[in-house]
């Protein structure tokens, strides 16, 4: 009887060692999930079941303001059958994509893009899913000006390089691909140098490396198109800068028959 009383006090120690233990795993989990910056939710039948801090500052809300909300109600009128859809297969346990972008609707009534991943989980004994989302408003907003950018130099006539510092092109409009009869495809992997005819590739090379952030560049040349067909051009260039790396931008118009265009 005294060694099983004493098993049962070993135990018991054992048993309140393991609760302690667990309680502290909970306090460090609850102060991980309140003091990340990420949001983090838990949604059980479009249902808010449970969020984090972050998740309620990012769309305004107050906690008791959107448990048992549905989550599908606070997105966009646009995409709320899509989102509905989603957390349908999420649920259900299909995989899901990650990443994709979502606008939801603050309390304020501003467009807040987020960009979640999702898990399914088991909540009180039912399926449900948890993700993470962050905040990519901002992102999205850049995204969307150089998009738009973008279009409106595939307008322009003109032909439009962007190149790095060795001359690796990173990026054309429309009418690069069409004046010199190269894919986008092409081009991207091509140096500015090569586009030239041969004998103009050596002051190509020299050019490349007098390239200034200072004073902008101004030359004839001759490229090279795809089919064999030699196109005189007048180029203008000029470094710039973008997120602290220097890019060369060069703006090339074909010479008419009758001389030398203005550009």
């Amino acid at each position: 009887m005294g060694k099983r009383i004493a098993m049962l006090e070993e135990t018991l120690v054992q048993l309140k060692s393991m609760d302690i233990a667990l309680h502290e795993m909970q306090f460090i989990i609850y102060s991980y999930v309140e003091k990340i910056r990420e949001g983090l939710v838990l949604i059980q039948d479009e249902k808010i079941m449970w969020v984090n801090k972050a998740g309620c500052a990012m769309l305004g809300y107050e906690f008791n303001e959107v448990i048992n909300k549905s989550a599908v109600e606070l997105a966009h009128p646009d995409y709320r059958d899509k989102l509905s859809a989603r957390f349908a297969m999420i649920q259900a346990g299909d995989e899901i994509p990650t990443g994709v972008t979502w606008p939801f609707i603050t309390k304020s009534r501003e467009i807040k893009y987020v960009k979640p991943f999702s898990y399914r989980v088991i909540y009180s004994g039912k399926p449900a899913h948890m993700a993470f989302f962050y905040d990519v408003t901002e992102e999205k907003k850049l995204q969307d000006e150089l998009s738009l950018r973008a279009e409106m130099l595939d307008l322009v006539t003109d032909s439009v390089f962007l190149m790095d510092m060795k001359g690796n092109i990173v990026y054309v409009n429309d009418a690069v691909c069409q004046t010199t009869g190269y894919t986008l495809d092409e081009i991207i992997k091509m140096n500015i140098v090569s586009i030239n005819t041969p004998e103009f590739r050596r002051r190509a090379e020299i050019r490349l490396k007098q390239v200034s952030q200072h004073k902008e560049s101004r030359f004839e040349t001759v490229h090279l198109c795809k089919d064999g067909t030699r196109l005189p051009v007048v180029v203008r260039v000029k470094v710039i800068k973008r997120g602290g790396q220097g890019f060369i931008l060069g703006i090339v118009r074909e010479v008419s028959p009758e001389g030398e265009t203005e550009i």
